[in-house]
């Protein structure tokens, strides 16, 4: 387990610097099979902190999933780590604010993972 920081220098004041917006909706991220807002995405972040921002989108999808870490054999000691860190580190990021989903939210990511799964884009 890594006990440095998620974040630091500009990329941790690129992502702070973001502001939690409750009237968003989100957009699904085909790839990564998680749900994604517009507020929660950094610009001018280094290729290493970009990765950790979008492991942070994958680590929140367990929970959107309903799934602990441990009920996941794809590298979950890994996203659990990410998970951790963003948390040890005190990260201020609107991603923290949608752990759990609306309803409206929950439907619209059962419909596109559905979609994703049965190729009817």
């Amino acid at each position: 387990m890594d006990s440095e920081p998620l974040f630091s220098g500009n990329d941790l004041r690129h992502v702070e610097a973001l502001v939690y917006d409750a009237t968003l909706e989100p957009s699904y991220d085909y790839m990564r099979n998680c749900l994604v807002w517009a507020d929660e995405r950094a610009g001018n972040l280094t290729p290493a902190a970009y990765e950790s921002l979008c492991d942070l989108w994958i680590a929140r999808a367990f929970l959107h999933h309903g799934l602990d870490f441990a009920d996941f054999d794809l590298e979950a000691d890994y996203f659990r780590d990410i998970w951790d860190r963003a948390v040890r580190q005190g990260l201020r990021w609107p991603g923290f604010e949608r752990l759990t989903l609306s309803d409206k939210d929950r439907a619209y990511f059962e419909h596109e993972m559905k979609e994703a799964l049965t190729g009817e884009l």
